[in-house]
């Protein structure tokens, strides 16, 4: 049903007018209780503070690395390259901070496209088989998927860690190793 008759600063937003930041808030006059200073509209501004509900942008692995290509540029300061990539300076900095740990990742074939790095649930049994994935693959041996969770459960085994290779694990660890 109706709630009754709008508040004039409802009417306003709704015609596309600006209200007054004199405008003192409506009180509702039926329906549910607002809290003092709300309004029901699509556009949810009142005061004159900007609505900002932006969250962080998060940068692929690709992105950090042309980011750091940039800072190298003479010409070039930390604000101008992060507003060039749309975010905050500080963001920008953290990024250069970790510059070496950045590019061993993208030396190592990192998934480029990877935003944040995620460790699997075997981290010590999944880095000892990415090395040995990369002494298979050097010797030019055929590998599959039955393969990778076998030598992964017998990694685990050496190691004395209590883990299973599912397919779900293999499908995020071949992921996660790109």
């Amino acid at each position: 049903g109706s709630a009754g008759p709008k508040p004039e600063v409802v009417l306003k937003l709704e015609r596309g007018e600006e209200p007054h930041l004199g405008d003192p808030p409506a009180a509702p006059v039926g329906g549910t209780p607002q809290a003092p200073g709300t309004v029901e509209s699509p556009r949810r501004r009142l005061s004159g503070c900007p609505a900002t509900t932006s969250k962080r942008k998060e940068l692929s692995l690709a992105d950090r690395v042309k980011l750091l290509q940039a800072l190298e540029s003479p010409s070039a300061s930390l604000s101008s390259v992060a507003k060039l990539f749309g975010i905050s300076k500080s963001q920008a900095g953290r990024i250069g901070r970790r510059r070496e740990q950045i590019l061993a990742d993208w030396r190592t074939n990192a998934n480029p496209l990877r935003k944040r790095r995620r460790e699997g649930k075997g981290g010590e049994v999944e880095d000892a088989l990415f090395t040995w994935f990369r002494q298979a693959l050097a010797r030019g041996e055929r590998l599959s998927g039955p393969i990778l969770k076998a030598k992964a459960q017998e990694l685990a085994l050496s190691s004395g860690r209590d883990f299973e290779a599912t397919d779900g694990w293999l499908c995020r660890w071949k992921m996660r190793h790109n």
